[in-house]
């Protein structure tokens, strides 16, 4: 067999090779879930640092996923991480990243723990719960779950074994003696009360007196307002004045003539001024009558 065909030989079996790895390639590719994946389209990951650590140290937590978006919604993703004994120190961090049709994202937390749990005990090993991831594939409305494990974690006290004796608490135990009191507590109470009633009275006192109580009654409407008519006051005044001096009754007849005149009764208003400016005192055979005419003319025009 000469060279030139043995070289055609050695050409057709390396593209031979080429096209079945290429068919192997694209069918995998075509049904195996993407690249990298397999046939889980999601594969993630834990990390925790430091795996050891002092009681109340932080330490930082990531879960890393990565995720098929062909076949996963990247939005539909949730965490539900369980950190027990330990706490979060802040809201978790979201992050994400696209190349194609894949998505990587990652979570990162920050935890402490204060409590007696976190307290080593024996090799100090300190198991947190798993991470559950839910999902939902595309085309799907029923939610998938999977769950991720964290490593474990070492924790170690900041006292020596050697020393726990040197830092426990040392103290005794002594009942104290009763409180004693140089004055009665009740005795003060009640000086203290009668003085504040003394204070309070006498500042009352003060305050009533710079107040216008003439002002305030005006105002509030206490004064007795007089509600009868300029003739029934007429009237009124002329029978009050026959106990007084003659002059007194001269002039409230006059007022009751001038009431009379403004209310259409001249009549009766000659009839006082007569009275009111006779030469003789008003006598009361007279007055009595003539206030009686005058209250019947009230009463019957109503005024």
């Amino acid at each position: 067999m000469s060279a030139r065909r043995l070289f055609a030989a050695a050409a057709a079996a390396v593209v031979l090779v080429a096209a079945l790895a290429g068919l192997v390639a694209w069918k995998v590719w075509s049904g195996g879930g993407g690249p990298g994946l397999g046939q889980e389209p999601i594969v993630g990951s834990t990390f925790i640092e430091p795996e050891q650590h002092l009681f109340a140290d932080a330490i930082h937590a990531r879960i890393e996923l990565v995720v098929d978006g062909d076949r996963v919604d990247p939005d539909s993703v949730e965490i539900g991480a369980n950190f027990s004994p330990y706490r979060e120190l802040r809201p978790v961090q979201r992050t994400s990243s696209s190349s194609g049709p894949i998505t990587r994202l990652r979570y990162d937390y920050i935890l402490a723990c204060l409590t007696a749990q976190c307290l080593p005990k024996g090799s100090g090993r300190v198991e947190l719960g798993g991470a559950a991831v839910n999902y939902t594939r595309r085309g799907s409305a029923e939610p998938d779950a999977a769950t991720i494990e964290w490593p474990p974690l070492r924790a170690a006290g900041r006292i020596a074994p050697n020393e726990l004796e040197q830092a426990a608490l040392r103290a005794e135990l002594r009942n104290l003696p009763e409180a004693s009191y140089r004055v009665s507590p009740g005795a003060v109470a009640l000086v203290a009360l009668a003085l504040a009633a003394l204070l309070a009275a006498g500042a009352a006192i003060l305050i009533l007196r710079l107040l216008p109580f003439d002002r305030l009654a005006a105002r509030l409407g206490a004064r007795r307002v007089d509600r009868r008519s300029a003739l029934e006051q007429a009237l009124a005044l002329v029978r009050e004045s026959r106990a007084e001096s003659t002059e007194e009754e001269r002039r409230a007849l006059e007022r009751l003539a001038a009431e009379l005149r403004r209310s259409s009764n001249p009549a009766l208003a000659r009839d006082a001024s007569r009275l009111a400016w006779s030469q003789e005192p008003p006598l009361e055979a007279a007055v009595d009558p003539f206030s009686d005419d005058v209250q019947r003319v009230i009463s019957e025009n109503g005024h």
